[in-house]
């Protein structure tokens, strides 16, 4: 599929679709709902998933199918004439590789032999590992907050686990999010209710930054434990609230941070980040 600024695309952004074999996408406005990437580095997306309405079922979409996505506002490419001599470059994120008439036959030869591997090995990690119910969008990678450009700025750190994550299993989803933005977190005792995070307040400019990588951490159906104040944690070992502040997209606020011991180590943490952190 080719999608021109596939690692800018973020949940609530308008799009359309056109070319997918899906019957749903006639190129009518649908509304992104999720992003899904791979479950290690370097963590590209994978799938995308739509809405056409409010009550509408999402529908998802395989980045590596065919078809065509783009912003809403954005003008359909125009179509691309292939040279008969195929140019072996690195592709740009999203963008789809067209061999000549020629090689269509030994395209299809060698795709089939990728397939094969690829599920002999896929068929192998879902029996070593069970894979996670919600892979969340790990968005600190190359154009993760540009426009996917030449020009965008350079790639960010990868998210850091904490070493102590796996002790704790998470106890609770998000499963909204209200005005702040803040997530709507259902907790096992059957309770919804918005959760501030505790200790971070958004950096000064950097509030979009802040929204876009909050967003990335926690999307609807991650699994969390919330600690304390509210410090945040997935099942996969990232500490939202450090996170904010390694990435320089939050600082520390002693005003929402909590009083007990737990809540205390926390900040501190994040103080001592801060130090270090880049600049939006």
């Amino acid at each position: 599929m080719r999608v021109p600024d596939l690692e800018a695309l973020r949940p609530g952004d308008f799009v359309k679709v056109r070319g997918n074999g899906n019957p749903v996408h006639t190129g009518g406005r649908a509304v992104l709902v999720a992003v899904h990437r791979e479950d290690g580095p370097p963590w590209r997306i994978v799938a995308l998933d739509l809405r056409y309405s409010a009550r509408g079922a999402a529908v998802r979409v395989d980045v590596a199918g065919g078809g065509e996505l783009a912003r809403w506002d954005t003008p359909w490419a125009p179509e691309h004439h292939v040279e008969e001599t195929p140019h072996h470059e690195l592709l740009a994120p999203g963008a789809a590789h067209v061999e000549p008439r020629g090689s269509r036959r030994r395209l299809v030869v060698a795709g089939l032999v990728v397939l094969a591997v690829v599920g002999v090995l896929a068929t192998w990690e879902h029996q070593r590992t069970p894979p996670n119910p919600v892979v969340v969008q790990r968005a600190l990678q190359e154009g993760v907050r540009g426009t996917g450009s030449p020009d965008s700025e350079p790639p960010s750190q990868a998210p850091t686990p904490s070493p102590t994550a796996t002790q704790v299993p998470a106890a609770a989803t998000v499963v909204a999010w209200s005005a702040g933005p803040l997530p709507v977190v259902a907790g096992l005792d059957g309770t919804t209710a918005p959760r501030t995070l505790a200790g971070v307040v958004p950096a000064e400019g950097c509030r979009d930054a802040y929204v876009r990588d909050l967003f990335s951490y926690l999307p609807i159906g991650q699994r969390v434990d919330v600690a304390g104040a509210g410090w945040f944690r997935t099942d996969d070992g990232l500490d939202v609230n450090e996170e904010l502040v390694r990435q320089g997209v939050a600082t520390p606020d002693a005003t929402t941070a909590g009083s007990t011991p737990l809540d205390i180590e926390h900040l501190r943490t994040v103080q001592r980040l801060a130090a270090d952190a880049p600049a939006c």
